[in-house]
């Protein structure tokens, strides 16, 4: 079951491993937590674990990308970034490695049908929303039919896909209230920054650095910097649009709280045709789990329970079992509830 460290209590079970930035252990599986071990953990910036739970089947979970290719992504992003102007074949040939490396990581999956709770931000957001975005981006083109090239092609534009927020002043980035004008148009150049700065970069194709560039444009021609419109934007800008849009949403940021999970995905839904195309949100809601099994949630009538059971042609039906009443009230007798079959039941929120 994934919790919150601050959740975590002495003696209970690790179940999967947990590395660091460098993508080295530091607690692994099967390790029964101590008091400094879960402060030690807090202090290295490690938000949640996976821990044993006895009630549950072993479901055997599996990270859709490794955790060790995750946080070696991150410090490859990070030390990449960092270091512009970045034109040495060492930094890009750095990217491709690790973008290859992820979409090999999913494409050896049995099952695209991806649990996108399993790759939300635990670090610094920057860095962490560009790996995500490149992993989210990557399996829609998995479900897209794409081949591997094109899938290294659209990961490596978007794994870079903000470098040129590296030009936006940092207080305009982490400015907590609302922008001014000025601010507001200075924020919208990062497209421009990230392009100029990509177009610099060797073994980078036009494809994957346009990324850059358009990601912010709109389907109905509302989007900056040019004012695309439908397809004459690239379907790889496309694509980063949906899983830059849905990563932020449900990531925590200065300015505002994370959304759940069910109204970002409504939001998604409503913006179809508008500000994004239709045909790669529908894959996106269709082919992606958005709850992940041995996940806790708490349904519209209150009540609370754990992912049991995915529903592949219906990801935001799964079956859930049913453990707390209304009032908080641990049952007797936890029951299974198929939400495919009970329409009007919802997931509200998941919780740590």
């Amino acid at each position: 079951m994934l919790i919150s460290v601050d959740n975590a209590v002495d003696e209970m079970i690790l179940a999967k491993d947990i590395y660091n930035t460098s993508g080295v252990i530091l607690l692994r599986k099967g390790a029964h937590l101590k008091k400094n071990y879960i402060e030690n953990l807090k202090e290295k910036g490690i938000k949640t674990i996976y821990i044993k739970d006895e009630s549950l089947q072993d479901n055997n979970i599996q990270k859709i990308v490794k955790e060790k290719t995750r946080k070696e992504a991150l410090n490859i992003v990070e030390e990449t970034i960092r270091r512009l102007p970045f034109s040495q074949d060492k930094n890009i040939k750095q990217i491709t490695y690790v973008v290859e490396k992820i979409v090999d990581e999913l494409l050896d999956g049995e099952d695209i049908f991806m649990n996108l709770l399993d790759i939300k931000a635990v670090d610094d957001y920057t860095f962490d929303h560009c790996v995500d975005v490149c992993v989210l981006s990557i399996i829609l083109g998995k479900n897209l039919n794409y081949s591997r090239d094109e899938l290294v092609e659209l990961g490596k534009g978007a794994i870079l896909h903000d470098i040129g927020k590296i030009l936006v002043p940092q207080e305009i980035l982490k400015k907590p209230d609302k922008l001014t004008y000025g601010e507001f148009q200075e924020m919208k150049n990062h497209t421009v920054y990230g392009y100029k700065i990509l177009q610099k970069v060797p073994e980078m194709s036009e494809n994957s650095i346009s990324i850059s560039l358009f990601h912010h444009e709109r389907y109905d021609g509302k989007g900056y910097p040019n004012g695309l419109k439908g397809e004459n934007i690239p379907e790889y800008s496309r694509i980063v649009s949906v899983a830059d849009v849905y990563n932020a949403l449900t990531s925590e940021r200065v300015y505002r709280k994370k959304g759940k999970n069910q109204e970002v995905i409504e939001y998604l839904t409503t913006m179809k045709e508008s500000q994004f195309d239709s045909h790669i949100v529908d894959v996106f809601i269709e082919k992606i789990a958005m709850y992940s099994l041995n996940r806790n949630v708490v349904l519209n009538t209150g009540v609370k329970g754990v992912v049991v059971d995915i529903n592949k042609n219906f990801p935001l039906r799964p079956v859930v079992e049913v453990r707390y009443d209304e009032s908080g009230q641990k049952l007797l007798r936890p029951y299974h509830l198929n939400l495919l079959e009970n329409n009007s039941i919802l997931i509200d929120d998941t919780l740590n």
